[in-house]
């Protein structure tokens, strides 16, 4: 980070002007002390957060609300100033958010990581101060052991430009070799702007910011291979340009996962394939240039190089048509069937000329190599050419491996007529009849052929899937295989009919199935299902010939509906179990591969600690150290998600920092299994962990908790990605029976962080721990593994205002605004607030939402209890909780000042299907924008002219169709609209202080 003093000084410029200058809402008329007032504010709540220790039913969040509020009504505060006030609050918690991450990814310097690495893969070549066999050092640089996968999970939720400057404010430069940046630079464009995601969030620039950190770290990977061959070239100087370095992969599933998304069309996934591998060629041609430079002027060299360079821009050219023919507005329509006919034509009849195989560019790269020679004058070109073969190797001819995701249903409703499906299939009166039925497809399926039209008729998502896979490996990359993920996988019987499906399409040698296990159920019959599945000939046969077996878990669902750390629990357990798997089945000679989609955040997974306990909170040193022992071949995979996942990637320097961390957890390969009380105490572990998911589920299943989560739900928040977060619900009816499920995991978290108490993290631990506080303190201080997962639930007490959640479930309670009322001197707002009363008097959603509150503070008070025992504050430090505490009271005041503003609107009769009661009900759940945009048609701003003009009589009448409603759209619904956008402004100034979202 850049020294404290540099901010200090931009500060004492800044603080005292109004910093935002784009986006502006409520322009600024006069200078503000934005410092002064910030301290003001975090001081008022000091003195009313003490004050309530003799008041137990003051809400010191509430009361600083109504100070703001009342501020506002007297004009000696205005919009303007909060406007800049909540801009100031962004950036201060942005540095804050940068220093964080600056301390999370540890070393950024590069060359101090050259030198861990450098170490780490000299420890691969010694043992015992002795250099061991190359064929030991090629094995292990040449294994695949860890995973880096990127997803498009809508946590979106800065800008790239904003993206950019957190991590370059972390790092104090942005690439290699460039000097350190101002932080007044820096600090000068991030107050300029709002913060808040970029505007066109569409899948298509997902996949564009995808690329952009897949390409930062194939530059960490690049760095790492050349420090590899160093390395060799030291200890192997006859025969270090054998080897093949991979180690770590990339893989990308943006574009290719289906799983709840309709929206994607077949030439949407099969283009974004095209453009991942038209990128790669490029970069791999750009390296062949490069080489060139420094290669001997060798005639045949020249010839194999300019042979390659040829074969490489004739697949760009050709990928690059093959872009464009699918990027046909309607491929259902007749000119897009027809331009995709003739580039199908095209493809298919120049296929044995296509580049479809990265040997075949490895072939010309070994040529090159046996040509150049050993000479000392050519080894920074044999350098270069060996990391080139590396990357062909590794990626293949994309950016990143693919992987595809599909739900379970979509495939048990494509197979459903072969088998006579009729119920579910794990259905115990019907389970084996389907098993049967399947095995006996199994045994005598044939290959299919299939071409672009079959693509452009199926209707069947699943088959139409394997038919992308199937023509993504016929003419993009025939050699890399894909993995294709199954969501909700809770059946052998899935897995298997993905099974089937691959060898009907013929493409069974190339692809790697992988069940995914999230829910209760999964977790808890994950290891039996694939038992069952490796009792299966035909399920046997594959894995054997695929020479891996791969599952996936997923910490979102799972952190939702059993808390995130019995989760994690049950997670690891499910490792352990699979581990024993395969020495029982004899099959030690494949490898496991667990990929693991966990989030950013503590609600999805990712230990807020370090780098370090991130990667050991989900595979843990004692699952490493007992699948080595069973002598188990492991890759562990992770996943990267959205924008919080890619803001580790967004520059190359973070992005090897990375690579560094990762490397040194997974190349520490112990084999001693830790002495840890976490193993040796089974029955208090579970029922530790039984107890919060207990309590976790009937939350879930609390209609209650549905009413809390959907009340404001995500109207507190701009969309954070292209799968946009609405509000399903708009009326008191709706809400009234809407249930916690219907809300996905990341919005579900999301909302949670912003209403100032994420349940699903600290929700139960506190009944677990009053069960036995000795016992919880004890094993706390004695256990890393208990103390690594307990860390998530002491940040989450850390981010808690639990005082902030109760004064947003006052915001809608009747009484709230009588006892205000009562309390006002001026009548006119008074009369506001008992308009306000009586309009929420017929609901009694606040009623159920208090229940909840009671029911979860309960709870976090015991948490806080058994925390204060540990002597702990390692998260509270690090967290500024006055200064969160004072946004969610300025968002407070602003919901109110639109409540009370909406009392104005004129009553008009039925019409736009809808009513002036259901437009209220919008605004005081805070879909404030749907409202504004309602109210707009039926109070335009400019009226409609009425045809006076050849009807032979003149009309004096005047219309209320000509009525002129500007003063209404000036005066309030302008206004309504801004002070939303502001309101959704605190949102993002809490998740920088937080850290992540969702």
């Amino acid at each position: 980070m850049p020294d404290n003093s540099a901010k200090t000084e931009f500060w004492d410029q800044k603080s005292t002007w109004p910093l935002l200058e784009a986006g502006v809402i409520f322009p600024p008329t006069q200078r503000a002390d934005l410092a002064g007032l910030a301290s003001e504010l975090a001081t008022t709540l000091e003195r009313l957060t003490s004050a309530a220790t003799n008041d137990p039913f003051a809400n010191p969040v509430q009361l600083l609300a109504i100070d703001l509020s009342r501020r506002l009504h007297q004009g000696t505060l205005d919009y303007a100033t909060i406007e800049q006030l909540i801009q100031y609050l962004s950036v201060t918690g942005f540095v804050d958010r940068a220093a964080r991450l600056a301390d999370y990814l540890g070393t950024t310097d590069e060359a101090a990581n050259d030198e861990t690495l450098t170490r780490l893969v000299r420890g691969l070549a010694e043992r015992g101060g002795e250099i061991v066999p190359f064929e030991s050092f090629r094995d292990a640089v040449s294994r695949e052991v860890f995973g880096i996968v990127f997803t498009a999970h809508p946590t979106f939720n800065l800008s790239e430009s904003l993206m950019r400057a957190l991590t370059t404010l972390a790092l104090g430069r942005t690439a290699e070799n460039e000097p350190p940046l101002a932080p007044q630079d820096i600090l000068e464009r991030v107050a300029a702007r709002p913060h808040q995601p970029d505007t066109d969030l569409s899948l298509t620039r997902e996949h564009g910011l995808s690329l952009l950190a897949i390409g930062h770290a194939q530059d960490a990977i690049r760095r790492l291979y050349r420090l590899i061959f160093e390395v060799a070239e030291t200890c192997y100087p006859d025969r270090w340009t054998e080897l093949r370095p991979r180690l770590i992969t990339i893989a990308s599933w943006v574009g290719y996962d289906l799983d709840g998304r309709s929206d994607i069309h077949w030439t949407d996934t099969l283009r974004k394939r095209l453009v991942v591998q038209v990128r790669q060629l490029r970069h791999y041609r750009a390296e062949l240039r490069a080489i060139r430079a420094v290669v001997p002027s060798i005639e045949e060299i020249r010839h194999t190089l300019d042979l390659l360079e040829s074969r490489l821009a004739l697949a760009i050219n050709e990928t690059d048509n093959e872009i464009a023919a699918f990027s046909a507005p309607d491929a259902a329509d007749a000119s897009g069937i027809a331009g995709i006919q003739h580039v199908a034509r095209r493809m298919h009849e120049g296929r044995s000329l296509r580049l479809i195989d990265s040997a075949q560019a490895i072939e010309l790269v070994d040529r090159i190599l046996r040509l150049a020679g050993n000479s000392p004058d050519v080894t920074p070109a044999l350098h270069r050419l060996c990391v080139l073969r590396a990357e062909l190797a590794n990626y293949g001819l994309g950016m990143a491996h693919t992987h595809v995701r599909i739900n379970a249903t979509q495939l048990h409703n494509a197979i459903r007529k072969a088998v006579a499906l009729e119920t579910a299939p794990e259905d115990p009166r019907y389970r084996q009849s389907y098993l049967t039925a399947l095995n006996e497809l199994l045994d005598k399926v044939q290959p299919v052929t299939i071409n672009f039209g079959s693509l452009i008729a199926e209707r069947t998502s699943a088959k139409r899937l394997f038919m992308i896979v199937a023509q993504m490996l016929r003419y993009a990359d025939a050699a890399t295989p894909v993995r294709f993920l199954i969501a909700e996988c809770e059946s052998a019987f899935t897995t298997l009919t993905a099974l089937y499906y691959a060898r009907l399409f013929g493409i069974a040698d190339q692809i790697d199935i992988s069940p995914l296990f999230e829910t209760e159920k999964a977790l808890e019959a994950g290891s039996r299902i694939i038992d069952q599945l490796l009792d299966n000939p035909h399920y046997r046969a594959y894995v054997l010939a695929r020479g891996r077996l791969c599952i996936q878990t997923g910490f979102s669902d799972a952190g939702r509906y059993l808390g995130q750390t019995p989760a994690s629990a049950s997670i690891e357990r499910l490792r352990l179990r699979l581990t024993r798997l395969l020495p029982k089945h004899g099959l030690t000679t494949i490898q496991l591969i667990i990929f693991d989609t966990h989030g950013e955040s503590i609600g999805r997974g990712a230990h807020p600690g370090s780098f370090r306990e991130r990667l050991d909170y989900i595979s843990s040193p004692y699952t490493r150290a007992f699948m080595a022992e069973q002598r188990v071949k492991f890759k562990q995979e992770v996943s990267f998600q959205g924008g919080d996942g890619y803001q580790y990637f967004i520059t190359t320097p973070a992005a090897f920092a990375v690579v560094t961390r990762i490397l040194e957890q997974t190349l520490d390969e112990t084999t001693t299994l830790p002495d840890d009380p976490f193993y040796q105490d089974p029955d208090y572990i579970t029922e530790f962990f039984t107890t919060v998911k207990e309590f976790q589920v009937s939350l879930m299943t609390d209609s209650s908790y549905g009413v809390l989560l959907h009340s404001f739900g995500a109207n507190l928040l701009f969309a954070s990605g292209s799968r946009a977060l609405k509000r399903q619900h708009e009326s008191t009816e709706d809400i009234d029976h809407a249930s916690a499920s219907q809300i996905r995991a990341i919005p579900h978290n999301a909302i949670l962080q912003q209403l100032g108490l994420p349940a699903n993290t600290v929700g139960g631990v506190g009944a677990a721990i009053d069960k036995d506080p000795r016992r919880f303190t004890d094993l706390y201080q004695r256990s890393p593994r208990f103390r690594l997962l307990i860390g998530m639930v002491e940040y989450g007490v850390a981010i808690a205002a639990p005082d902030a959640l109760r004064a947003y479930i006052d915001a809608l309670d009747p009484a709230t605004w009588l006892l205000r009322a009562a309390h006002t001197d001026d009548r006119h707002r008074a009369d506001e607030m008992l308009r306000l009363a009586a309009f929420l008097e017929d609901s009694r959603l606040h009623v159920r939402k208090r229940v909840v509150f009671r029911k979860l503070y309960r709870d976090f008070c015991l948490v806080e209890q058994g925390l204060e025992r540990t002597d702990t504050t390692r998260f509270a430090e690090r967290i500024d909780q006055t200064g969160l505490k004072v946004l969610h009271a300025i968002r407070l005041a602003l919901m109110h000042e639109v409540f009370l503003m909406a009392t104005h609107i004129p009553p008009f009769s039925s019409q736009h299907s809808t009513t002036w009661e259901r437009v209220m009900q919008q605004i005081l759940h805070l879909d404030v924008q749907g409202a504004v945009d309602i109210l707009a048609k039926i109070f335009p701003s400019t009226g409609q002219n009425a045809i006076d003009d050849g009807f032979g009589e003149t009309a004096t009448y005047v219309s209320d169709e000509t009525q002129n409603y500007s003063q209404e759209n000036e005066r309030l619904l302008k206004p309504l609209a801004g002070l939303h956008s502001l309101i959704r402004r605190v949102g993002s100034a809490i998740t920088q202080r937080i850290g992540f979202f969702g």
